[in-house]
Parts: C-alpha cells; structure tokens; sequence
C-alpha cells in the first residue's frame, strides 16, 4: 500500500449526488453501477479542464479523488453551483493510497477499500489517516510514473483551467461521454470533438533529462529536422533514471518525435506515443 499525498478524496451524500455530478461533469455518472468507477473530467465554461476525477460509487454515495492541490477549489466551486440540489459535499481526511494487483488484503478502512482505476489493475483505497503515516517517496514516485505512462495526470495549480479534454487525452480514459447531457464547457468539448479542430494533441515520451521539466514550461520536440514548441503538462521521473512526460504539441500526430530539448539540453526520445 503506498500513500499518494498529492491525492485527496471528497464525498458526495445525499438524494441528488449522483444527478448533481453527473450534471458538473463530463462523463456519464448516472450510468454507473455500485461499486462502478470512471474517470472525468470538471471543466470551465470555455471547456478547459479545471480537474482530472475518478468517480467511484458506493450505494448512493461517490467518492471522488482528485489532486489534492485542487481539492478546496474544486470543492467551494461546486458549493456554488450546488443551489437546491439535496447534495453535501465534505473534502474527507481519509488518505488516498494505492494498491497493485497483488494486494489480497483489503486495508481497514471505514469508507471505500477498493477502488479500481479504470483501464488497469492498480486500485486506490480511502484509509484512516494513522494507516499511512509514513510516505515512501521512491515508491510515491513510482506509482505516479506508472500512471503518467497510462495517460493519467491530474492536473495541478498551474496546468488547472489550460488545457480542453482532448488536448490532454482524456477521451483516451473514458473521461468524456458525447452522448450525455449538458454539463459546463459541454458545447465547446463536443463541438471540438465533432468538427475536429483540435489543434494541439497530448503526446507521452520517455527520455533522460537532468531534471524533470516543471508543469506549463516550454520544451522543442524534433521530427524529420523540423522543431515544434511543446508545453509540459506533467512529468514523472522512472526509477531507471528516465522520465516520462506528458507535453501537448501543434506537431501532427502522424509524425514521430525522435528528440526533445530542454533548457538547452537535447536529449533522444526512446519511447513516444499520444
């Protein structure tokens, strides 16, 4: 069991939460079943994606985790927009940690033991705080590398509000359903979707620099001996002294990235995909 800090989980109670998240996000929170997860996406008018969630549901209750830098703007944001919904929102001490495949044993916990990440076999689970007091920063840093190879990044402070769904390729993780109903920034991501003007296009690569690349920072990505500007969305550092990063780019995806510089470093990209 590894504790993820730069996770937290909020709670959504009452007789609309369901109706209520399904209505603020873009996936289809209405269709799934007790027990069910799916990732989404919480977007802004303008359709940029303010956080990356996995909705998990628990009888009549969701659980939703997201990054914990985003958690109490996230919160008194839908606190607005929760009107005469019958629905409580609770930003929950538990801890967040995640467990591999191989873990049999359910942690004690009072709220959701296991929820599955979509996709794949890694789980999360809400534990009480004492549990997972100790944080195995290398072992951290692992599981958040894994799931940047996968496509999953949830967004922080400064990439918050930057970026439409599909830039990020968050249709990729089921986080955007087109056959739903209204939800904010709604006309823009469809509209987008349909008409195919995504302009910029999520890649992952794998490289070895001499310092991750920090969120919104500009990076040159090569192909064919032509440069394009990229802008990085997150990076993960591999234990093998490699990093994956997720950049969103203009270069086209038929093309292949061969290299990437940064800060006046080049360096050989050995895996690409996005």
């Amino acid at each position: 069991m590894v504790k993820l800090t730069y996770l937290s989980a909020l709670r959504f109670s009452g007789a609309d939460a369901g109706s209520f998240l399904h209505n603020q996000l873009s996936a289809d929170v209405l269709g799934l079943g007790n027990g069910e997860s799916t990732f989404a996406c919480y977007c802004e008018p303008k359709g940029r994606v303010l956080a990356l969630m996995l909705v998990h549901r628990v009888d009549v209750t969701y659980y939703v985790i997201l990054s914990s830098a985003l958690a109490k703007m996230v919160t008194e944001r839908l606190k607005i927009y929760r009107m005469r919904s019958r629905v409580d929102i609770e930003v929950l001490s538990e801890a967040v940690a995640g467990l591999s495949a191989d873990d049999k044993a359910a942690p004690a916990s009072t709220l959701a033991p296991r929820i599955r990440v979509p996709g794949c076999a890694m789980q999360l689970a809400l534990t009480v705080a004492d549990i997972t007091t100790d944080t195995d920063t290398i072992a951290q840093a692992a599981w958040k590398h894994a799931e940047l190879q996968m496509g999953i990044t949830w967004l922080d402070a400064e990439t918050s509000g930057e970026f439409l769904p599909q830039m990020l390729g968050f249709e990729q993780l089921g986080a955007v359903n087109y056959r739903k109903g209204c939800y904010p920034g709604q006309e823009i991501v469809a509209r987008t979707h349909y008409l195919g003007k995504v302009k910029r296009h999520p890649r992952l690569l794998h490289c070895k620099l001499a310092a991750c690349p920090k969120p919104m920072e500009k990076a040159s990505m090569f192909a064919d001996g032509q440069a394009y500007e990229a802008i990085i969305a997150d990076c993960g550092p591999g234990q093998d002294g490699s990093i994956c990063l997720l950049a969103v780019t203009r270069m086209g995806p038929e093309l292949t990235a061969a290299e990437i510089e940064y800060k006046g470093e080049t360096a050989a990209i050995f895996q690409a995909g996005g």
